[in-house]
């Protein structure tokens, strides 16, 4: 495979049509979904490397209508939807669908939040799935991600011995995949129904805390997630928003995850990552021209070679 992706980054057809790929990653657009209070802006905002979503802010309970926010990051146009009154019951339904459908029918990446320190799914939750599938299709699905947010929040029963706490996690981590995806199942049509089981279930936790029991950074686990499940045409577009924070995990400094916000963190790639194992010669021969298409200046600790790996998928 190194070989095979050596030689082609060097052909003047490949080059040309990873630059054609690159030129398609003009705009993104993400659909963050949760009850209020589960971090859907801090969470959004951490995945597009910029402040877009309103932190914090309080929506009229009564609106029914899905908000949207812009920003330009680097020549991409980014917008984030929140859609509101999902999980809470309120409004006009027939209204509040037509809506999702105007604005949401083709969105890029899903991001579905729920707060994994709480004990169940509630019905208001079911609900959205029917909602969202009702409003968007079944197809849908295959760009969201279920995000277990308050990950870091979790505690150990009183009658477990801290030794059990990382089995503890994983266990809650399964729990929670299981009712999440048999949720969307129950809403497909019995022959796509099997969708729901490749919905990823990625538990995130808070801007100070970059471990969680089944990851050295979630933040990273996330975002190379995301870019897994983002639309193929909107990957570049991911990509060009956020290279800068790209870096291999010996280059992260933990004064930068401590004193800075989530969307300002780098996102580490650890030795052994799917995403840094195609090799140094590779990534040397690699970077300079991934660099060029996407017009980008040579920067010391920046590591591009999540890039190798999406050209790999993409284009052999």
């Amino acid at each position: 495979m190194e070989a095979k992706i050596r030689q082609a980054l060097n052909d003047p057809d490949h080059q040309a049509r990873i630059g054609r790929w690159l030129e398609n990653g003009r705009s993104i657009r993400v659909l963050v979904t949760g009850k209020p209070g589960v971090g859907k802006s801090t969470l959004v905002n951490g995945i597009v490397g910029a402040e877009v979503a309103k932190v914090g802010s309080t929506l009229n309970p009564q609106t029914r209508e899905v908000e949207d926010f812009r920003a330009e990051i680097d020549g991409v146009t980014v917008i984030v939807f929140d859609s509101p009154g999902l999980q809470d019951g309120t409004g006009n339904e027939k209204q509040y669908l037509a809506d999702m459908e105007e604005k949401c029918k083709e969105v890029d990446l899903v991001l579905y939040c729920a707060a994994m320190n709480e004990t169940r799914i509630r019905a208001e939750d079911a609900k959205a799935v029917r909602t969202l599938t009702q409003a968007l299709g079944e197809s849908f699905w295959k760009h969201a991600i279920f995000v277990l947010t308050f990950a870091n929040c979790v505690e150990l029963p009183p009658r477990k011995k801290q030794a059990e706490f990382s089995e503890f996690f994983c266990d809650k981590v399964q729990q929670w995949e299981k009712r999440l995806k048999d949720l969307v199942a129950q809403q497909l049509e019995p022959e796509v129904a099997t969708c729901a089981e490749d919905i990823p279930v990625v538990p995130a936790g808070n801007a100070s805390t970059p471990s969680l029991p089944n990851c050295s950074s979630w933040l990273a686990n996330l975002w190379f997630t995301c870019l897994e499940r983002t639309a193929t045409d909107a990957q570049p577009a991911l990509l060009k928003i956020n290279w800068r924070r790209l870096k291999a995990v010996e280059h992260v400094k933990s004064e930068d995850i401590e004193t800075k916000p989530l969307h300002q963190q780098p996102i580490p790639i650890a030795e052994g990552s799917p995403y840094a194992n195609f090799g140094r010669v590779v990534l040397q021969n690699a970077q300079p021209l991934l660099r060029q298409l996407l017009g980008l200046q040579q920067q010391s600790g920046a590591n591009l070679s999540p890039l190798v790996c999406q050209f790999a998928n993409k284009l052999f």
